[in-house]
């Protein structure tokens, strides 16, 4: 029985040596499990961190190309609209001359300075107005002319316009922005962009 005992004692403590070398393996591997699931979760947080500071990039960037696809489209529409009106106020220019002619026409030839002018184009409308005023120059009829005149004197040398249409150009940077102004405020006064 000795001897039983002794190889019973020997299994018994290669049992508990193994269950020893199983234990200290499970603890091994659930340090090791452990390290790995912190440096996965370490490794999962900086990934989140790059994806959000790209996904941060590529919308700072959508948002910096659509404010400057806006500003494009709207600089554009501006110009589109400043040429629309430009258009209409050139439209309009031949009502301000009114029926009766002869006080813008008297107005505009008076501010001539003094010279004598040979060759004066004028509305239709006005010719025999700028008979009367010029005498001695060949007048010409023009449809470009919705009021006021042009004239040359000095063989040439010597030209001025003071139509409507010239004083509309001189003056439209100067309307422009109060029209679009106007205009543009009003429109988002109705809930509508510009």
């Amino acid at each position: 029985h000795r001897g039983m005992g002794k190889a019973a004692r020997e299994r018994s403590q290669a049992a508990r040596d193994a269950q020893a070398v199983w234990e200290s393996a499970r603890a091994e591997a659930e340090g090791l499990r452990a390290e790995l699931a912190a440096a996965l979760e370490q490794e999962r947080l900086r990934l989140d961190g790059e994806v959000a500071a790209e996904v941060a990039r590529l919308e700072a960037r959508g948002v910096a190309d659509a404010e400057h696809k806006a500003r494009e489209t709207g600089a554009s529409a501006t110009v589109a609209l400043a040429e629309r009106l430009l258009q209409l106020a050139r439209v309009q220019l031949p009502q301000l001359c009114g029926p009766d002619r002869t006080a813008l026409f008297g107005a505009l030839a008076g501010e001539l300075p003094s010279c004598r002018w040979q060759c004066v184009r004028v509305n239709a409308a006005d010719v025999d107005l700028a008979k009367q005023r010029f005498p001695d120059a060949t007048i010409e009829s023009d449809p470009g002319v919705s009021g006021g005149l042009e004239v040359a004197g000095e063989d040439g040398r010597i030209a001025v316009s003071n139509t409507l249409e010239t004083r509309l150009e001189t003056a439209w940077p100067d309307l422009l922005p109060a029209l679009i102004a106007d205009l543009t405020g009003g429109q988002r006064a109705h809930g509508t962009a510009a």
